[in-house]
């Protein structure tokens, strides 16, 4: 019978060390941020005002903003234990962000042309449905949320980062742990398919857009839904004003327009 103690110890001291090794070894998320191009804010002044009938303001690249930005991507809060979904982080629900696969060089009019397409299927549906109360359905799902940040009428600066997954492993000694960089779809399945690298384009515009509003008049939504160029063939002349004394219409807030209108009307009550 000894021997087959003996046995049986060794066999629970092995799961034990098991144990004891899987729980001093952690893994948690965190992104990293990355720099995009000059590329990337011509193309967003592209989806806000490219070849459009009404304009709203242009935006730049503000450094304070991304200098502000970088630091709310890489948050000293851990993110979910299996994943880097960026809902999971609330400060950036407050911003512009696009999913996509990961990319040595980013196409970043096609990924932004895909979140205009992707926001603009929720603006259409929404207000088609509900005119009433479109805008607060459309800010309750990512994608109408999201494009409504991008296209806050008012906003002037803004910056855009590429966000990373950073995956740091612990070994609970004291000694750090080793750091790799993904942003996954999902965990490998068991037949050994691996899941996808991804990778998530963030942009903060300030004054940023308020939620549950219309982030535009209706006369640049009019526009907006009717225009069919796509981001990859424009330039930055389409940025120009479209009318005859190079000056576009802008797309003012209704309460400035309300605002005009009284003054005008005051002296005739």
């Amino acid at each position: 019978m000894a021997p087959l103690y003996r046995a049986a110890g060794a066999i629970c001291l092995a799961a034990l060390c098991g144990l004891k090794s899987e729980a001093l070894q952690s893994t948690t998320y965190k992104f990293t941020a990355e720099e995009v191009t000059d590329e990337a804010y011509v193309a967003v002044n592209l989806v806000r005002n490219g070849k459009l009938p009404v304009h709203i303001e242009g935006v730049a690249r503000d450094a304070g903003l991304a200098t502000s930005l970088k630091a709310k991507i890489e948050t000293d809060e851990d993110v979910a234990e299996n994943t880097c979904k960026p809902l999971e982080i609330p400060k950036l629900k407050t911003m512009f962000y696009h999913i996509f696969d990961s990319q040595t060089a980013p196409d970043y009019r096609q990924l932004l042309q895909d979140a205009l397409d992707e926001g603009l299927e929720v603006f259409k549906e929404k207000k088609g449905a509900n005119t009433g109360n479109a805008w607060k359905e459309i800010w309750a799902t990512h994608a109408g949320a999201s494009l409504a940040h991008l296209l806050g009428s008012n906003s002037t600066a803004i910056a855009c980062v590429i966000g990373k997954c950073t995956t740091v492993e612990s070994d609970g000694g004291g000694g750090g742990g080793r750091m790799s960089t993904h942003l996954r779809e999902g965990r490998s399945q068991p037949g050994g398919d691996a899941s996808t690298e991804k990778a998530a384009l963030f942009c903060e515009l300030s004054p940023a857009a308020k939620a549950d509003e219309a982030p535009f008049s209706e006369e640049y939504y009019d526009g907006l839904i009717a225009r069919t160029d796509l981001l990859k063939h424009m330039t930055e002349d389409d940025l120009k004003a479209p009318s005859n004394d190079g000056i576009a219409p802008v797309a003012l807030p209704a309460v400035l327009i309300a605002g005009f209108v009284a003054m005008l009307t005051a002296p005739f009550l």
